[in-house]
């Protein structure tokens, strides 16, 4: 039988919701306002995992409460602290920072110094939840009081009670599910009833601005008078044909729940709000937390060493983590989920306010990233300017608009879940001249994670030139899940909806030296080569080499496109296919690339690197398992991508043992990416 997924499905499940109702249960035990027994705006889509115990030493143990403590107290369990300032103000290494239930609003400021055996270690009290948020509390802890209805506005609009002045934007979500809520920029498309993109004339002009566009719950910050704005009217997305497959058409995920702020929590941070900030901090350990409220960055980690985050929850605002300057820094069984809703299409997000042109933007990107790096600046003062030697193993990205930045950095990423993102997967190009102030490329190792739902999984762009190496292999490329990329309009009733490609840049970049062996690629999408772009945009001095990879394409066969004979490319011991492919496409796939001039060249060159062992064979994939995208598909045992792959350099890394005839693709063995396939840490 074809495996379940190892990793959490995009699709709401009742176990998912479950374990969120359990945590809101526990996070809102202080509070007033009191929960139903489901969630009253809608599903959720992720939760937190629940906090295990971990060994501690009671006697360099602090104990924070926000309800019972005083910051007079000694810090022990019976006579906690009140703050975590305070916590952080008497800490030494070794030390342990534990947090009982509760919300924590203020902001946590950390520039401890631990040492490498004795670490100072920030976590949630065993068995119970502990919440760092940086929103607005009287939207969460108080609906009732803190909305009131707009009489002059459009139908379901409520404003602040009180106003907040001087936050420059809001970013919001729903409180019960931890979905997003749209930022508009103008208050007229917060009170628009249509939700098709219409122009004035009726017909498409790009010199026009359409009209008001209303893309679902959402928010709007009056800056003049400093009130906030909130509707939560419902959505009616009809449902989405796919262009050449027979059968219905795809319903898209509309709101239903509850339209009255007054009558649910809500998330609602300041722009500049950061709820966890680590700044110039050492061997410090964050455990067991959940952090929401951030506005544009969650958590900031600036020119720190030695920085670990374990089993830690970031309901992230424009971004998740941002980190300059800092290494080593480790992310282990964490969740970096974004705040796109799943009613937002695409297009709803895109700039379109460029200057000279009469066009206004619609909404603020959501969660435009869940992870980004900057480059710090700090050269002439620091000694460690850049970030390096990450190690991210079983953490969830999912549900923004782009996964992690992860180019210019010495990193293994391993056994993580990609799921969900409108455009980039993982986004590979650096962000700065590493090479100018560190004498090489970074080295990067992708491997034993799970791909779905994006639209570009491995993406490039940016202007610097690098040196990095890239090592992508054993891994899941699942794109069978549709991304919603364009609202319906005027002339096109239809939502339009978009499949995921492998690879793919801004603008045709530099791509860093690449060696890609042992994936499984899954497309739904047509390609326009065989093996889907691995082999492409390769240049002098940044060589491809794309090895015993297993390329399925459930749309059609498409040809074999070699690369130039001159391009620093190899490939060899791929399979591909394609469902009703035939005999004669199938014997035929390499016929004119081996019969070809360039083929002759190119095996001068390169003799073993021209696809000479690669085949095009059934790998035996259940019809079960390509149809249901919440089954894992593997290849049959006895089919021909077992043992049929080239012997590999033994100075390639491997995450499983090798063997002189390898499999060809991920393998028969699962793909265990996610939270909830970590090992059990104490």
């Amino acid at each position: 039988m074809p495996s379940r997924l190892c990793f959490r499905p995009a699709c709401p499940a009742s176990a998912v919701t479950h374990l969120v109702l359990a945590f809101l249960t526990v996070a809102l035990a202080a509070n007033d306002f009191v929960l139903s027994a489901e969630p009253v705006s809608h599903p959720p889509l992720r939760s937190t995992e629940p906090v295990k115990g971990r060994k501690s030493n009671p006697i360099s143990e602090l104990i924070v409460d926000g309800k019972t403590g005083d910051d007079s107290n000694a810090g022990s369990l019976d006579k906690p602290l009140r703050t975590i300032g305070e916590a952080i103000r008497r800490a030494q290494p070794l030390m342990t920072i534990t947090l009982r239930a509760g919300v924590y609003r203020d902001p946590v400021y950390v520039a401890a110094q631990g040492m490498a055996k004795a670490p100072i270690t920030f976590r949630s009290f065993p068995g119970e939840s502990a919440i760092l948020d940086g929103s607005l509390a009287a939207f969460f802890d108080d609906p009732a009081s803190a909305w009131e209805p707009v009489t002059d506005g459009a139908e379901g609009e409520f404003r602040s009670t009180r106003a907040y002045p001087n936050l420059r934007n809001i970013v919001g979500s729903f409180g019960d599910s931890m979905i997003g809520l749209n930022t508009y920029f103008y208050l007229s498309d917060l009170r628009a009833t249509n939700e098709t993109i219409r122009w004035p004339g009726g017909t498409r002009d790009d010199d026009e601005d359409i009209l008001p566009l209303w893309c679902g719950p959402g928010i709007f910050y009056d800056t003049m008078s400093g009130h906030i704005h909130a509707r939560l009217s419902h959505t009616h997305l009809p449902a989405a044909k796919l262009d050449g497959e027979a059968g219905a058409a795809t319903p898209l995920p509309n709101y239903t729940g509850e339209t009255d702020p007054r009558k649910v929590p809500l998330i609602l941070a300041p722009f500049r709000s950061t709820p966890l900030v680590i700044d110039g901090a050492s061997h410090v350990r964050i455990h067991d937390l959940t952090i929401r409220g951030g506005g544009y960055d969650a958590v900031r980690i600036e020119q720190s060493q030695h920085v670990e985050f374990d089993n830690v929850t970031i309901w992230c605002g424009t971004y998740g983590i941002r980190a300059a300057g800092s290494g080593p820094l480790k992310l282990h069984r964490c969740g970096l989920y974004g705040n796109c809703p799943p009613w937002l299409f695409r297009g709803d997000t895109s700039k379109r306010a460029y200057p000279g042109r009469p066009l206004r933007d619609i909404t603020r990107l959501n969660t435009h990233a869940s992870l980004v790096i900057d480059a710090g600046r700090e050269f002439s003062v620091f000694a460690h300017p850049m970030n390096d030697h990450w190690e991210i193993s079983h953490c969830e990205f999912t549900d923004s608009h782009d996964g992690p930045y992860l180019g210019g950095i010495n990193l293994s990423f391993h056994h993580n879940l990609i799921e969900n993102t409108q455009d980039d997967g993982i986004y590979l190009s650096q962000m700065y001249p590493r090479h100018l102030y560190m004498g090489s490329g970074a080295e990067i190792q992708i491997y034993e994670n799970a791909f779905r739902g994006c639209l570009t999984a491995i993406a490039f762009g940016g202007t610097e030139d690098t040196r990095d190496r890239a090592f992508i292999y054993r891994n899941l490329f699942d794109l069978r899940s549709p991304i919603p990329t364009g609202r319906p309009t005027d002339t096109q009733a239809d939502p339009v909806v978009a499949f995921g490609k492998p690879f793919g840049d801004h603008g045709s970049p530099p791509w860093p030296e690449m060696t890609i062996y042992h994936n499984t690629f899954i497309a739904r999408a047509p390609a326009r080569d065989a093996s889907m772009g691995a082999p492409g945009a390769a240049r002098p001095d940044h060589p491809r080499r794309v090895y015993n990879n297993l390329f399925l394409h459930l749309a059609r066969l498409p040809g074999f496109v070699p690369p130039p004979a001159e391009a620093p490319v190899e490939a060899d011991g791929n399979l591909y296919w394609s469902p009703g492919t035939t005999q004669e496409a199938a014997t035929g796939l390499f016929n004119r690339y081996r019969s070809s001039p360039g083929y002759k060249t190119a095996k001068e060159k390169r003799p073993l690197g021209v696809s000479d062992r690669s085949v095009v064979a059934d790998p035996g994939f259940t019809a079960e398992a390509l149809a249901d995208t919440t089954l894992q598909p593997v290849p049959n045992p006895a089919g021909p991508a077992t043992r049929a792959g080239v012997s590999l350099p033994t100075d390639w890394p491997d995450s499983r043992p090798r063997s002189e005839k390898p499999d060809i693709g991920a393998g028969q063995q699962w793909i265990r990416a996610g939270r909830r396939a970590a090992p059990d840490v104490n």
